[in-house]
């Protein structure tokens, strides 16, 4: 699985799909929905892909809270301007 900062997965430490913050070898450092976004380490081998639409993963992103897009505005305005190209695509 070839995953990197800024992608969505399920893990079992959520209900919701999760965004990865940071990784290491073993593990990825993801936002917790139920946390409204707060973060956890979970091992990288007990994780999967997700295929979210832009503008479902903008609206995970949206009940984070203010403080989230304040400590991660390049990945939040990256996915506004992902959710921008589709929109004008259509």
């Amino acid at each position: 699985m070839n995953l990197h900062i800024g992608d969505f997965i399920i893990s079992p430490a959520s209900n919701k799909p999760s965004l990865i913050i940071q990784e290491n070898c073993k593990s990825y450092l993801v936002t917790i929905d139920e946390y409204k976004g707060d973060y956890k380490w979970v091992d990288k081998y007990v994780c999967s892909n997700t295929n979210l639409k832009p503008e479902e993963e903008l609206s995970i992103l949206s009940n984070y809270g203010e403080w989230f897009y304040n400590n991660h505005k390049i990945i939040y305005q990256e996915l506004i301007i992902k959710n921008l190209i589709c929109y004008f695509k259509k």
